[in-house]
């Protein structure tokens, strides 16, 4: 009979540790309660065969889906933000496909489906509220709530820039979740863009190229982005042959001039948009195994 017991109780907590697995999605805001503009059109999801991964566009109803690690302590927590120019969103590629790989390395995360296109304001809102909300939950999701990352691909690596560069929050307060910082303690960018000078004025601004003279000017950091004393530290990924490279450079460049942590790792090649599965064969497949370092060494992973 307690052979049995032991059994049905090992049974048990390996069905509880699966259980954690499954991916849950919870709204952001409370009915009613969002700031900001929402899209003029319907929500759709579909897969592209051109690009081959999920595009979902015209989002008004931000989610956060968290997938839980199989863990019986608190883990830090990521929170990922798909690329898509704002415009749409790369959310299997540079959403689910990293968060469930993280999940299984021991490291809880959560992908952030914010609000597109075109609404860079709504975008940083809904992030700033997603990292509030994790801290509000971390003792029921197991986090450490002083523990939280935002990650971002290509333009939601610009947004976790802004994410982590603004002190204070972008909207008024709507619950109590909004009484918890809604700045990460850590970010991680890979392929960032707009976070330079130059690609931010000409794509946001509509600023013409700039002829530029001098290394100073070439990695000028973006004039919407501040990097100082309290900036959290960063880890960043990207390739040589990647249009929007400057970006993670003048990153980098900001941060060493504050005397911030920060780790980058520049590929030859990769190009743009790799996410997992981008760039076979190329040294950039690494980065994965990179970040998971980073983060283990960030006291990501405690023992359990």
């Amino acid at each position: 009979m307690k052979k049995l017991f032991c059994i049905c109780a090992a049974l048990y907590a390996c069905f509880t540790l699966n259980a954690q697995m499954k991916p849950q999605t919870f709204d952001l805001w409370p009915q009613g309660k969002m700031p900001g503009a929402v899209a003029n059109a319907p929500e759709k999801s579909e897969y592209s065969k051109d690009w081959q991964f999920t595009i979902v566009s015209n989002v008004s109803k931000p989610t956060l889906e968290v997938f839980r690690a199989k863990t019986k302590g608190p883990t830090g927590f990521v929170l990922i933000c798909p690329g898509g120019s704002y415009e749409i969103l790369a959310y299997d590629l540079e959403g689910t496909e990293i968060a469930q790989k993280l999940a299984e390395s021991g490291i809880s995360a959560g992908v952030l489906k914010y609000r597109v296109p075109g609404n860079r304001e709504g975008a940083l809102m809904d992030a700033q509220r997603a990292i509030r909300l994790v801290r509000a939950n971390a003792k029921k999701w197991k986090v450490d709530p002083g523990k939280i990352c935002v990650m971002g691909f290509s333009a939601g690596g610009n947004l976790a820039a802004r994410a982590s560069s603004a002190d204070n929050a972008s909207y008024k307060d709507v619950d109590a979740a909004d009484k918890n910082p809604p700045k990460p303690d850590f970010t991680a960018l890979v392929y960032p863009a707009y976070c330079d000078s130059q690609s931010f004025l000409k794509h946001w601004k509509g600023g013409p190229e700039i002829a530029h003279k001098d290394y100073d000017s070439e990695y000028e950091l973006s004039p919407e982005l501040s990097v100082g004393a309290d900036t959290p530290p960063v880890f960043i990924v990207g390739a040589q042959d990647d249009y929007w490279v400057n970006s993670s450079i003048a990153y980098y460049a900001a941060m060493k001039k504050a005397g911030r942590p920060a780790d980058m790792h520049l590929f030859s090649q990769g190009g743009h948009g790799f996410g997992l599965r981008k760039a076979p064969g190329k040294p950039v497949e690494q980065w994965f195994g990179l970040l998971e370092e980073w983060l283990k060494f960030n006291n990501f992973l405690k023992k359990q």
